[in-house]
């Protein structure tokens, strides 16, 4: 059953305009490489993001990329060192930006200790900046920081602040929340006042919100009530302290639960934000760190384990989904903690068994029995199935590892470590079976075991060539043991042969999976891990009939 766009038919649409600032917000540890900026850019503008933000001293992603729907906007502080709009030097610094849109962040705090200058000083100096650059031909937006704290110790102050940028030129007023400190109901009447102070001038006002107290995405709503049509926001929240407003929950909230118009895309809006959980993979591995339950985008957003949750939503999943996955490009996950559960999968695989309930109580049994030990199967499917298999007592080893060994040689303390792996597997049973070897080169072991496995299974089995890891990752289990203690190592794989049917291959459609293990050897647990991806494909995913299960079709027979 799929979901609906929680929106009301009969209201107009509205448009409110994206800027994303990931790369202007700092955030402690976080840097972006050229590359990462110019990719992670390439992606919001295909989504249709209206503006991008970058600071004048990214000269070299300014220089390289070019946007097609997403407008770059140049960053500058107002203490901005590269490309200065110091008032004497103010027509050099305007015409040195490389784009027409300029982001002008000044103070607008009521207290003169916290501006470094009186409060007309700072009312002359923004009227000056903004006058210079509305003059060399720049579109200027405004940010008035603290704008909200200023607010509600000096309103006239900050109001007359906003009328100032206005008549100086500045097409967009952006209201922040500096601190991350206000309340959306707060935020609601504070942009409502704005609203009726600069009725009668050709501006939009905008919302920048930091998420100090939890409330980023709260106020930002509360401002777009209240009329706000501009929304500075990034990916995954990310920015300085606590972050900022997140632009991977406000979008499906505005195009989807709200019926806003919030992306340049012709696409339907069903369609819009399907790249919205890539983006934000994107921008985690960048950082170096995601969010484990985020919403809408992350692996945890729309994964049940009770029992009495799965079974609810497997008939009605509007029942505990805010929305369909799709439509952000995520995947609904089922746990498998209960009987009817384990019951679901087996037929969902189409396999046979004279007693069906009998078999999943086994299954269940030993999922508990190897939980004990450290595993974690709610993210791993891929080892359920394997294990129902082997409960059925039809368990399939198309080969089997039968030895492997690892070395890092380092020449010097600078030198690049050579990492080097050798793979032993053997392949059929009895007289039959012909053992393999292989060795190859990789960035650290695991890498080089890799590659070593499959070298050694690409002739008895070419169809591999197709898989590719695209997770992998290891967790001590008990860390009281120290160095000592158990590793459970998690891999996920997709197969990038096209489905039966297809005519080419494509990340929709290709099979994703994922398999678990722990041992008290890290190499090992991975090892394990990978055999049983690989070993997952040539059982459940072979165009080749070349391992028989017992499904329905053969007991039918």
């Amino acid at each position: 059953m799929r979901h609906e766009p929680a929106q009301d038919p009969e209201k107009p649409s509205i448009s409110v305009e994206i800027m994303d600032t990931t790369f202007r917000e700092a955030t402690f540890g976080v840097s972006f490489a050229a590359g990462e900026k110019l990719a992670i850019i390439k992606q919001l503008d295909s989504m249709g993001v209206s503006f991008t933000e970058l600071r004048a001293e990214d000269k070299e992603v300014l220089d390289s990329f070019k946007w097609s729907k997403s407008k770059p906007v140049v960053f500058l502080a107002s203490n901005q060192s590269k490309c200065s709009i110091d008032v004497e030097n103010v027509s050099v610094g305007a015409s040195c930006l490389p784009f027409e849109i300029v982001s002008v962040k000044r103070p607008d705090h009521s207290r003169s200790e916290t501006l470094g200058s009186t409060a007309e000083e700072n009312l002359n100096e923004v009227k000056k900046k903004i006058s210079a650059l509305k003059k060399s031909g720049k579109n200027v937006f405004f940010d008035a920081q603290h704008f909200f704290d200023g607010f509600y110790e000096n309103s006239d102050y900050a109001l007359t602040l906003l009328e100032t940028a206005s008549k100086a030129g500045a097409s967009r007023l952006v209201l922040c929340d500096s601190r991350g400190a206000c309340l959306p109901e707060q935020v609601k009447t504070a942009t409502k006042f704005a609203f009726r102070y600069l009725a009668g001038y050709e501006v939009i006002l905008g919302i920048h919100a930091h998420n100090d107290c939890g409330l980023a995405v709260s106020n930002t709503l509360s401002a777009i009530s209240a009329g706000v049509r501009h929304v500075q926001a990034t990916v995954n929240g990310i920015g300085e302290r606590a972050g900022n407003t997140d632009l991977c929950q406000i979008l499906p909230l505005l195009a989807l639960k709200l019926g806003y118009n919030v992306l340049n895309s012709s696409q339907p809006k069903q369609k819009q934000l399907e790249g919205l959980k890539s983006l934000s993979e994107s921008v985690a591995r960048a950082c170096g760190f995601s969010i484990p339950n985020q919403p809408f985008v992350s692996s945890r957003a729309f994964s049940h384990s009770d029992p009495s949750h799965c079974q609810a939503v497997s008939n009605n999943p509007r029942l505990y989904e805010p929305l369909d996955p799709a439509l952000v490009g995520n995947a609904r996950h089922l746990g498998v903690g209960d009987v009817s559960t384990i019951l679901a999968e087996i037929s969902q695989l189409g396999l046979y068994s004279r007693d069906p309930k009998a078999t999943a109580r086994k299954v269940l049994e030993r999922m508990r029995e190897l939980e004990a030990l450290g595993y974690k199967f709610g993210d791993a499917l891929g080892s359920v199935h394997l294990l129902i298999l082997e409960v059925m007592g039809s368990k399939i080893d198309p080969f089997s590892i039968s030895g492997w060994e690892t070395s890092t040689v380092r020449a010097s303390e600078n030198s690049i470590a050579k990492v080097r792996a050798t793979i032993r597997a053997a392949v059929g049973q009895g007289s039959n079976s012909r053992n393999l070897s292989a060795s190859s080169e990789g960035v650290g072991p695991i890498h080089a075991i890799d590659l070593a496995i499959k070298k050694a299974l690409s002739e008895e089995f070419p169809e591999l060539k197709h898989v590719k890891l695209i997770s992998y990752s290891l967790n001590i289990v008990d860390s009281l043991s120290g160095t000592a203690a158990s590793a459970r190592a998690r891999t996920e794989f997709m197969d990038e042969d096209p489905p039966l049917g297809s005519t080419s291959a494509s990340s929709d459609h290709s099979p994703i999976w994922a398999t678990v293990s722990v041992s008290d050897d890290v190499i090992d647990a991975s090892i394990r891990a990978l055999v049983e991806g690989y070993r997952y494909k040539l059982v459940f995913l072979n165009k080749r009939e070349r391992f028989a299960l017992p499904d329905w079709r053969l007991a039918l027979a």
